[in-house]
């Protein structure tokens, strides 16, 4: 009787849901650079394919998987970025999931060879869905278990156009931006005539990196990075701020995430969420590859099973153009 009271309780949730979705988040945010910022598009001197997967809160229930899939390309003689990205969200029982399309353009203006501004843009195309096969609606359990309901099905998959933009300012040590996604505010209830508009979320993000050792930044071997990453869509907001240490080939690193004593989600919920432990390595042919894990640290506790996050992310080489000399710009 457990499973058909979720499946009841879901089927009866599944408006409230449309107004409480909330976009995929990510740990290793430096290692999505694209889903950070479009204006992080082609920031590299090298063609660039990165994987994401995200496993959060696996004691319950099934948790919710986050997968991203991208490419970018820097192309000197414009200035310029172009990138793909696929990215899919899936959470609960019966598979409430988010699948998104995206194609990213940025373009960099140097403000003189130690700085420079990069803006982007994202378009997407989104599909939400879900499996509506293991529902259990109350007439059924009125009517003795009936295997199907009497109740009008005005739930759909939807689909929807999605649009970003975002700027950056950086030098080779520090950077400072910010993205607003879902610009057009795309319609997303499964309802028809469902009114629950996407709401903008705001992200934004600065750092700085500096050598450990007496060596010049330059040349140094061993590097720390500061960072934060303030995300706000409607009333929900996170900070995520941290630090890690680059020692070739082995990175590793602390983060928080919350903004505890200054917000609460209401009274005796603090905004409190993780401590998130990280650890990478990156090969001789620029292949990196990071795990973290968040602790849960709210009032889920361990018994959430924390978060498990993997991003694998692979750089090569191409024909330089000696003709323009890029701005160095910080890697994530």
């Amino acid at each position: 009787m457990g499973n058909k009271f979720r499946s009841l309780v879901f089927a009866a949730l599944l408006p409230c849901l449309n107004t409480w979705a909330q976009d995929p988040q990510l740990s290793q945010f430096y290692a999505a650079p694209m889903y950070l910022n479009p204006a992080l598009t082609g920031n590299t001197q090298q063609d660039r394919l990165g994987m994401n997967y995200r496993l959060q809160w696996p004691g319950v229930g099934p948790g919710f998987r986050t997968y991203a899939l991208s490419y970018d390309h820097r192309e000197d003689r414009f200035h310029s970025g172009f990138g793909a990205m696929l990215m899919r969200d899936q959470a609960g029982s019966f598979n409430l999931a988010f699948t998104q399309a995206a194609l990213s353009y940025s373009y960099e203006a140097r403000i003189n060879r130690r700085k420079a501004i990069r803006i982007g843009v994202r378009a997407g195309y989104s599909m939400r869905s879900f499996d509506p096969s293991g529902l259990v609606f109350a007439d059924q359990v009125i009517r003795d278990n009936a295997p199907t309901s009497v109740e009008p099905q005005h739930l759909s998959d939807i689909s929807y156009w999605d649009f970003s933009g975002g700027l950056l300012y950086f030098t080779e040590q520090y950077w400072g931006g910010f993205s607003l996604n879902h610009l057009n505010e795309p319609e997303q209830s499964f309802y028809v005539e469902g009114n629950a508009p996407l709401a903008v979320r705001l992200s934004a993000h600065a750092g700085y990196r500096f050598a450990l050792d007496k060596r010049s930044f330059k040349h140094s071997e061993t590097k720390m990075t500061i960072a934060a990453h303030y995300k706000a869509q409607e009333k929900w907001d996170q900070l995520d701020i941290g630090a890690y240490v680059e020692h070739n080939p082995v990175t590793f690193g602390l983060w928080y995430r919350g903004i505890p004593g200054l917000k609460a989600y209401k009274p005796g919920y603090p905004n409190d969420d993780a401590v998130i432990l990280m650890l990478g390595y990156r090969t001789e042919n620029e292949i990196r590859f990071v795990y973290s894990y968040d602790v849960t640290v709210s009032k889920l506790t361990l018994k959430s099973g924390g978060s498990h996050e993997i991003s694998l992310v692979y750089e090569w080489a191409k024909a330089k153009n000696r003709r323009y000399r890029a701005v160095p710009c910080p890697k994530f």
